[in-house]
């Protein structure tokens, strides 16, 4: 991301080629510029995009056979998808394709998001490798609704990792959402004539293409729809990552900033379809009908994505679920997925840190035997809360069905209903008091506050509670969180407001890195952790 200073030059250099850029690559230089221009105003001007609840999957050679099996009933009780490709450019010569992701659309607005490593899968005589294969042989039929931002020959290249064929991709038509979308935008945004207001109101611009800069042939980038819809930013940044070395954490022993670098290229390809899920809801919410080249409309199938509509920003319980408003079904939905009780597998949902829900940024795709990641995505916190992260080492296994149907009920069950006279019941009414009642608490507590900006990483959080213990300092809560410069600060609690000032004297030097290698040194960092 560009500085003050550097997007100002930038602006100068957009116009004012410098003279020793050759003639050859003073396109190129051109938009670069464009482009870095674009990511620093829409980063000045709109939120960070925010995706609707999901549940993200690793497929590689580390995937388990129970998750893949259930990956594999999920896709056959859905009838939407949405896939996006990622690929790596090499110098002069074709982009290599690294990763497919496939959403899995569910009802409420749920989804399973998956990342297919396609440079990291299983040998193709092991059962993991048919069970992929079969995933995908479920996704292309001709009976399910297949969302792109593009043309569906971008999934040509990956052919060649046998996991598809040539023929089941012609066999497909998937709906080119960059090609919907562009139809979208021209019936909803006509062009109009400014009509001269008074004074003291301000005139809407008109948002034709033609008036906001868009020539009738251009497509529309997923960058430039999430920003005039969504009035979200989605960053583009990284682009040209190496997508192919390996996000799944459990491929191979990182360090703290290889597993950070990793992260931020996992939400990139989730962020991709989460994007386009929230369009296409959109899209669907002010009855746009797509325009496709089959003998009928498209119309929607087993279930209808309700409306999204953004609240402001709260704290995420998962025993309250979301503090987003999401609006109820017009109709009752066939659930085969939230409510399966007949999963022959083990279960596989992890809640973390005594089901507090965590935000994207601090978004942990695993899947060893029976684990697989926590329900993610719900809204970022509020203000008070942007930089706050539970980061409790302790985790809770819960019964698969059992949290999934709860979930889906929570999600519903936390918002008033649309229709007024319709009455909460007394469980509603209790779970919507004790996240009122959590949330206060929370705030209460963090209140009087100890911030350490850029601790050494390799404190957990029972070490840090053990010599805040040591130093006598009572504490409510005790959170981390990474911010995106890869570095890690620490928030406690503490319970004696009228110390605050002893307790930041006193803590000035505690959770550095010479205070890590200090006890290090002691021997008493590891002794005492295993205590």
């Amino acid at each position: 991301m560009l500085s003050e200073a550097e997007y100002y030059t930038a602006l100068q250099n957009v116009h004012n080629i410098p003279s020793h850029i050759q003639v050859q690559h003073r396109q190129n230089y051109t938009k670069l510029l464009k482009k870095q221009i674009k990511e620093y105003e829409y980063n000045l001007k709109y939120d960070n995009f925010q995706p609707l609840p999901y549940i993200p999957y690793f497929v590689n050679k580390t995937t388990t056979e129970p998750t893949l099996q259930q990956l594999i009933q999920a896709a056959t009780s859905s009838s939407e998808f949405i896939m996006d490709t990622e690929s790596i450019n090499i110098y002069k010569r074709k982009n290599e394709p690294t990763l497919i992701q496939i959403q899995i659309i569910l009802p409420y607005n749920l989804s399973l998001v998956m990342i297919v490593e396609m440079w990291h899968l299983p040998r193709n005589n092991t059962t993991c490798f048919t069970l992929i294969k079969q995933l995908f042989n479920i996704i292309f039929t001709t009976k399910k609704i297949i969302y792109l931002w593009g043309l569906k020959d971008e999934l040509t290249p990956f052919v060649d990792f046998n996991l598809f064929s040539h023929d089941q991709l012609q066999s497909i038509t998937p709906i080119n959402l960059q090609h919907q979308f562009k139809l979208f935008w021209n019936e909803q945004h006509t062009h109009r004539n400014r009509i001269s207001t008074s004074d003291d109101i301000l005139e809407e611009n008109c948002l034709c293409e033609t008036c906001i800069g868009k020539k009738s042939s251009e497509p529309w980038s997923l960058q430039d729809s999430t920003a005039y819809l969504l009035k979200e930013y989605l960053p583009k940044i990284l682009t040209r990552e190496k997508f192919n070395l390996g996000l799944d954490p459990h491929l191979f022993n990182l360090d703290f900033q290889e597993r950070q670098y990793r992260q931020q290229l996992t939400n990139y390809a989730l962020n991709d379809c989460l994007s386009m899920q929230r369009i296409l809801i959109n899209m669907k919410n002010e009855k746009f009908e797509f325009k496709f080249h089959s003998k009928k409309p498209i119309k929607n199938k087993s279930f209808q994505l309700s409306q999204f509509t953004s609240d402001e920003d709260d704290d995420d319980l998962f025993s309250s679920q979301s503090t987003s408003t999401f609006s109820k079904p017009q109709e009752k939905i066939s659930n085969q997925i939230i409510s399966s009780k007949k999963l022959s597998t083990p279960s596989i949902i992890t809640l973390e840190n005594n089901l507090i829900l965590s935000t994207q940024n601090e978004l942990t795709m695993n899947h060893p035997p029976e684990l697989i990641p926590s329900l993610v995505g719900l809204q970022g916190y509020s203000h008070d809360w942007k930089s706050i992260r539970t980061n409790e080492n302790n985790s809770n296994l819960l019964d698969h069905a059992n949290v999934q149907s709860e979930s889906t009920s929570n999600f519903n069950a936390q918002n008033e209903p649309k229709n007024p006279r319709e009455k909460l019941s007394a469980d509603q009414l209790r779970q919507i008091h004790n996240r009122s009642c959590t949330i206060k608490q929370r705030r209460r507590y963090y209140k009087n506050e100890l911030i350490f900006e850029n601790i050494d990483y390799r404190f957990s959080i029972k070490q840090i509670k053990m010599i805040l213990k040591e130093e006598n300092i009572p504490i409510y809560i005790v959170n981390t969180t990474t911010t995106t410069e890869n570095t890690r600060k620490l928030f406690v609690a503490v319970r004696n407001a009228k110390l605050l000032k002893t307790y930041e004297q006193q803590t000035q030097h505690l959770f550095t890195k010479i205070h890590y290698e200090q006890l290090k040194a002691n021997r008493r960092l590891l002794r005492d952790a295993q205590h």
